[in-house]
């Protein structure tokens, strides 16, 4: 064993002798709440929250899991747990990190469940066609965003967890950005079988934006809200609105959900396996009275 493996070992015990250290993660696609879940969070007593803390593990690191699979990169994506040591070492005993950064479920949720204990994940969602319309009128999956590559995952990734209706370059802007939302949430449900030992506890941003919700939330937790906590119960965080005034590429809520009952059409005939829990409960009923199929999962 050579000096850096016998050092690497110690730092695996280390956390795994620390049963009382908690971390909170939360898988989401991005334009979710995730910054508004951190600061939400961060007002627990028990919680030091963070949206996204360095390394963002961002840009080469998602071309990573975007060129090849997982075990190809572990290695290098391991930097994230040694940041995550860093902070952890400045924390008072049994205070729980936190942090909702969009990037766990694509580029270091395996590393952060090889090297740590006590990890337990929020599930994240937002109504879809509400993640669409901010999604297309920020620009992403487009020419008119050149930030988004560095943060959005392919919908044709190695890593995958379900797959997309054709290749990238095929597909128009709309197609992208809802089958990128939909591999996210099959991400989520792989996620779920292959830790079933993780606890995850699964929320809508529409109930953590009232307080006797976000009460009963936080008793799942297990953490203690305060004054804090209802004073920021139901803010706008993060609306983007100047950058979407920017991107200029306004859309309508009626439109997003023409398009995803089109996709989700287009999935099924291929035989993809659609989650469809993502889909409003009124969008299915009105796929099903035009006679459309829905896949599981």
């Amino acid at each position: 064993m050579t000096l850096k493996d016998f050092a690497y070992n110690n730092f695996l015990e280390y956390f795994r002798k620390s049963p009382d250290r908690r971390l909170l993660f939360s898988i989401n696609p991005g334009r979710s709440g995730s910054r508004y879940l951190a600061e939400l969070l961060g007002t627990a007593e028990e919680v030091t929250s963070f949206h996204e803390a360095e390394p963002l593990m961002n840009g080469p690191y998602l071309q990573m899991i975007n060129n090849m699979p997982y075990a190809g990169s572990v290695n290098k994506r391991r930097i994230k747990c040694k940041a995550v040591k860093k902070i952890l070492d400045g924390l008072p005993a049994g205070q729980i990190y936190c942090e909702t950064n969009h990037m766990f479920i694509k580029t270091f949720y395996d590393v952060v469940l090889h090297e740590f204990k006590n990890v337990e994940v929020i599930i994240l969602r937002r109504k879809l066609s509400h993640v669409l319309k901010s999604f297309i009128e920020l620009g992403y999956f487009s020419s008119k965003n050149t930030a988004w590559p560095d943060w959005m995952s392919s919908p044709n990734a190695q890593t995958r967890a379900i797959n997309c209706i054709d290749m990238d370059v095929n597909l128009d802007q709309y197609d992208l950005c809802i089958a990128y939302l939909l591999d996210i949430e099959a991400r989520a449900r792989r996620f779920q079988r292959e830790y079933p030992h993780v606890s995850t506890y699964e929320v809508r941003l529409e109930s953590l934006c009232h307080y006797p919700n976000v009460v009963t939330f936080f008793e799942k937790l297990k953490i203690t809200p305060t004054g804090k906590t209802r004073e920021i119960t139901g803010k706008v965080l993060n609306s983007r609105k100047e950058a979407k005034m920017r991107y200029a590429n306004l859309s309508e809520i009626e439109y997003c959900e023409e398009r995803i009952r089109e996709y989700i059409k287009k999935a099924v005939l291929l035989g993809i396996d659609v989650p469809k829990n993502i889909v409003s409960a009124d969008t299915i009923i009105l796929e099903k009275q035009k006679g459309g199929a829905y896949g599981t999962g």
